[in-house]
């Protein structure tokens, strides 16, 4: 069923999709204000742009010999700057000669290219080219329109009847998206007939060799029927031959599971474990302990107490590692605490953390003990631990004034974070010691001073802000048939514009996502380190964006190398507690064209931490409680959200944790310019701006949206996207945690994917 555009609309938009003899008076429209696509990466690898470049001037050359199907794909790469300037006026007329000309391609990408603008007419004109698409044969356009028609225009409503139907003729013939689309909404109904026939969809798109299929039909909202364990398997297995790499490591664990013996002989499950990390080196990790391990339990058996502690770490991983065993890693890695390998002390104290039981008095008593002993060996991390354990009593008795003479001696010592800690722990306590003051008290200033360093600040950030948005920015100028098409767009996401500076300790569950100190061949600078942010809400878990662990084709982003830091207030220094990453998991509906469920978690690996002298102040922050309909969402209601996202001169990260106040939209003037409508979209969003157009942007993606209206920090939303990062005024766009809250909370209770809801 295909939607007809509006006559006025095509008139005004000059849209002459059945008329070719208008082509060459068409004026494109006007971008200036419309930042809704992802900006080229500037930094491509060579290789890449190569590649992009070659493919692009063949399509160019193609083009001049009038093949249709070649001005598509040069249009393409204008649009999505692909081996050609970025520039969209350019992509728009080339691409309305390639749909005049009965060009499926063209008419999809140029739908593709109206709808990215985000305003109501432009909207009806791609619904328009899209459906023409759909008619000359492009499956992957008629899957577009039927998502725009559900979303609406805000000129029309959206039509979920329509656009039902609309996938499923297309789902007939073959389209893939469509295919999976219907599957997804099939599957959400609340009709028990209808939502087994969307997980036949889903079932039938995966055997057909879709993996992204694959993984949807492991993901449905399956609570109210019995697991199907021979479903999820045969899922599993062909979602891997698919190659998505974290169905083959879902499938080794299958495997892993049935088998006996040794881990190294369960053949199958490691074959499994060698696939994904031949798809992804995230998933390296496993199979190298698997096979490391004979080796450290003949070693450690022989007295070695470094294989020892490094077989501890392997036993002390996640729950859901096969090879999970706290009972071993603790016997393990407290014998090497007390028979002097400092090092190891607090990870034994980690193993009972995170044994996720309650602790026995034993337990409290054992982590004294080897909290103790890290202590008088020299580790400064063990001597603050044990300070704020014995000053909060939690998980034995306190004891303030040990606790307070053991850190006193640390700050004295020249430890600022402990000393940050000492005073906001003093502040609160009126029987809390008096201590001496320190450097950290500079000499007072005259108002006239201090008024002139405020005012050399403004200018300062004045300064910034301005050089940040032109370098934020791709401005392009491109001549065709004698015509200058100018564009300028800009990162989605950039950086903390504005804004201030944090307290050292204010969020103490902001988490960094660091990248490797070698990426792609090159060096990198502390600050180019800085990918994402996130919040820690669970001991051992991450709550960030999807997009900041998986690119638009969802193929993992973190290898090896990177790595999760807590109690950091400046990246650049050595600070905070740095994790290995065991796994990321994106949300399964995580759509990268919209940033619809952009979210996910990653798992981190408490038991090899990497500590350093100054671990800063670590806190868990609570997800929001409240279900969809009973957080009142108002406009003007005060939000907050930190990151060291780029705020330099030059594009660099910030220094130092930046915080911004801002204020929730109206649900209604979000939803109005969002487009998210439909039951599927309904929701899974917030907007947030500032007066001062302070808001998050690059490398504060994925940070915590926090709310403190319940007397305590609550994150109620995760930085999605935004609008040059505040420059604009338009409100950033937060993927908001109620709507998946079901499906956080059963990742985290160790559920396989077939069983989680979504």
């Amino acid at each position: 069923m295909l939607v007809r555009a509006a006559t006025r609309l095509i008139l005004l938009l000059g849209l002459a999709l059945a008329a070719p003899a208008m082509a060459q008076q068409q004026i494109p429209l006007d971008y200036t204000d419309a930042n809704t696509i992802e900006r080229a990466d500037p930094d491509k690898p060579a290789d890449l742009r190569a590649r992009e470049e070659a493919a692009a001037q063949a399509a160019e050359d193609a083009c001049a010999a009038r093949d249709a199907a070649g001005c598509a794909a040069l249009g393409k790469a204008y649009f999505h700057g692909e081996g050609k300037p970025q520039n969209r006026p350019a992509a728009e007329v080339i691409l309305r000669h390639a749909c005049d000309a009965a060009d499926a391609e063209g008419c999809l990408w140029l739908g593709a290219l109206f709808w990215s603008v985000g305003k109501p007419e432009p909207a009806e004109a791609a619904i328009a080219a899209l459906e023409r698409g759909c008619r000359l044969g492009s499956l992957e356009a008629c899957a577009r329109a039927a998502d725009a028609i559900e979303s609406g225009t805000g000129i029309r409503d959206g039509d979920q009847v329509a656009a039902t139907q609309l996938r499923r003729d297309a789902c007939a013939k073959g389209g893939a998206s469509a295919c999976r689309a219907l599957g997804i909404s099939l599957e959400r109904s609340d009709d028990p007939a209808t939502r087994e026939e969307g997980l036949a969809l889903l079932e039938r798109q995966c055997r057909s060799g879709d993996g992204e299929a694959c993984s949807l039909a492991l993901s449905p909202l399956r609570q109210t029927i019995p697991p199907r364990t021979a479903l999820a398997r045969e899922m599993a297995d062909l979602g891997c031959r698919a190659e998505v790499p974290y169905l083959c490591r879902e499938y080794g664990d299958m495997l892993f599971a049935e088998a006996s013996g040794p881990p190294e002989s369960r053949t199958a499950a490691l074959a499994l474990f060698d696939r994904a990390c031949a798809l992804a080196s995230l998933f390296c990790t496993l199979p190298e302990q698997i096979r490391a391990r004979p080796a450290l339990v003949k070693s450690c058996g022989r007295g070695v107490q470094a294989d020892c502690i490094a077989l501890g770490r392997i036993y002390s991983l996640d729950p859901n590692s096969p090879l999970h065993s706290p009972t071993e890693a603790m016997m393990l890695l407290g014998t090497a605490c007390e028979t002097g390998a400092i090092e190891a002390c607090s990870a034994a104290v980690n193993v009972i953390y995170d044994a996720d039981k309650q602790v026995t008095p034993d337990d409290a008593a054992q982590m004294v003990r080897w909290h103790e002993t890290g202590c008088t060996g020299g580790s400064t991390f063990d001597c603050t631990e044990l300070g704020r354990m014995l000053l909060k009593g939690d998980p034995f008795p306190s004891d303030r004034d040990r606790g307070y003479a053991l850190l006193a001696q640390l700050c004295e010592a020249g430890k600022e974070e402990v000393c940050r800690t000492l005073d906001e722990i003093s502040q609160d306590d009126p029987d809390a010691p008096i201590f001496v003051a320190d450097s950290r008290f500079s000499p007072p200033i005259s108002d006239a001073e201090a008024e002139l360093r405020e005012r050399e600040e403004r200018e300062r950030r004045a300064a910034e802000v301005a050089a940040l948005r032109e370098r934020a920015c791709t401005n392009t100028r491109v001549i065709r048939d004698g015509v200058v098409y100018t564009d300028r767009i800009c990162s989605s996401i950039a950086r903390m514009i504005n804004g201030f500076t944090a307290r050292p300790g204010q969020a103490p569950w902001q988490a960094l996502l660091w990248r490797p100190a070698v990426l792609n061949g090159r060096s990198l600078s502390a600050r180019e380190r800085v990918e994402c942010g996130g919040a820690l809400i669970r001991e051992g878990w991450i709550l960030t964006a999807a997009h900041c662990v998986v690119d638009k084709d969802k193929k993992p982003l973190i290898g090896k190398g990177h790595r999760i830091r807590l109690g950091v207030h400046k990246p650049g220094d050595e600070e905070g507690i740095s994790y290995p990453i065991l796994r990321a998991i994106p949300h399964p509906t995580y759509h990268q064209p919209s940033r619809a469920y952009d979210i996910a978690l990653i798992q981190i690996d408490t038991s090899a931490a990497s500590r350093s002298a100054y671990p800063g102040k670590i806190a868990r922050i609570q997800l929001d409680p409240l279900p969809l309909g009973q957080r009142p969402i108002r406009g003007g209601m005060p939000v907050y959200t930190f990151g060291w996202g780029l705020e330099k001169v030059g594009g660099q990260a910030s220094d130092v944790l930046k915080g911004a106040k801002m204020q929730l939209e109206d649900p209604a003037a979000c939803t109005a310019r969002t487009k998210f409508r439909g039951a599927l979209l309904q929701d899974a969003l917030l907007c947030a701006s500032a007066p001062d157009r302070s808001q998050a942007c690059n490398g504060d993606s994925g940070g915590p949206l926090v709310t403190y209206g319940d007397g305590k920090p609550t994150v109620i939303g995760v930085v999605s996207a935004g609008d040059e990062c505040g420059a604009t005024g338009i409100p950033s766009r937060y993927t908001r945690v109620a709507k998946v809250r079901d499906w956080i909370e059963d990742v985290l209770a160790g559920l396989p994917p077939e069983r989680r809801r979504r």
